[in-house]
């Protein structure tokens, strides 16, 4: 393709992100999404996720159209269908998040006619633009999803998170729901990672949740039901002064909630990937792998209980 011609087809057609399957590496990818509309504001940009997360992600800005992307444990016939449906839709690139095969076929199938991923096993036939991911270059996950969006080479500007749209009824009905007090501030507790499923709560933890509460503060649990049991142990560890969540909330309601707080204390996951995209004050309790860690986009590391201490006053000085 000529380069005059490739200036014509830009101003024209869709443009279409496949998002991961995985919750973790998906919330990790958001900024791309930023990118894309900062590099091409004319061009109406939609989105394929994974069911559990449609909700989530029709929430986003600038997000036109949310379409459904199939697991990978799918049968092919699925994702051949998902491409044919596709076709005629107006789109002139798309970009493939996940590295398996499975998900290339979708933009092939759909006769789109730039592709944009990573290299992997089998997927030559499937796109048009391969990359080849750069650890040395991009160590952070988020950062090597972003580099997708601009050409080889190219510096990454500083990450743009897309924004959220609010919901003020939908966060009314949680505040009714679960009996909050608007006129107090919200801090949220998101254990999530291994290094809270221990029995025994650190001290140093339970010393910054104690000025949480002296602050005259609400302090609201959420995790997922599969560590209702770490949640359901720090509740005990504070004496049952922690209203928790675990397990009740949806990823809406959890956006919603997060919307509300004043503070995020987390272990170093997708629920603090989540509070940082909401630009939530956000204090991380445990650490994850770098690549994958939210420190690098912008999230508080715990360094001593004294300097949490005053990243804490601070999040509520706020108020």
């Amino acid at each position: 393709m000529s380069s005059s011609h490739r200036l014509s087809v830009d101003t024209l057609g869709r443009h279409l992100v496949l998002l991961p399957e995985n919750v973790d590496q998906l919330l990790l990818a958001l900024p791309i999404l930023g990118d894309l509309k900062a590099r091409y504001p004319a061009r109406p940009l939609d989105v394929m996720a994974p069911a559990a997360m449609m909700g989530l992600i029709e929430r986003l800005e600038g997000i036109e159209r949310v379409w459904q992307l199939p697991s990978v444990q799918m049968s092919w016939k699925t994702f051949w269908r998902a491409g044919i449906d596709l076709q005629g839709q107006g789109y002139q690139q798309a970009w493939v998040l996940p590295n398996q095969f499975k998900p290339a076929l979708i933009p092939a199938l759909a006769n789109i006619p730039e592709r944009t991923g990573y290299r992997a096993a089998f997927r030559y036939a499937l796109l048009i633009d391969i990359r080849l991911a750069r650890a040395d270059l991009h160590p952070h996950f988020s950062d090597r999803y972003r580099a997708l969006a601009w050409d080889i080479g190219e510096p990454l500007p500083t990450p743009r998170w897309p924004n959220w749209m609010q919901d003020s009824s939908a966060q009314q009905t949680l505040i009714n729901k679960w009996g909050l007090d608007p006129q107090r501030p919200l801090v949220l507790l998101a254990p999530q990672q291994a290094g809270w499923t221990a029995a025994t709560p650190q001290p140093e933890h339970l010393a910054l949740l104690q000025t949480v509460q002296e602050k005259d503060a609400q302090l609201v649990c959420i995790a997922s039901r599969h560590h209702r049991l770490a949640a359901e142990s720090w509740q005990a560890a504070l004496d049952g002064r922690c209203l928790n969540l675990a397990g009740e909330l949806s990823w809406l309601e959890v956006l919603d909630l997060m919307t509300l707080s004043q503070a995020v204390l987390a272990d170093d996951g997708p629920l603090a990937l989540l509070a940082q995209s909401l630009a939530r004050p956000t204090l991380l309790l445990s650490q994850a792998p770098a690549q994958q860690s939210a420190a690098p986009l912008g999230a508080s590391g715990w360094s001593t209980t004294d300097e949490a201490q005053i990243w804490l006053h601070q999040a509520l000085a706020k108020v």
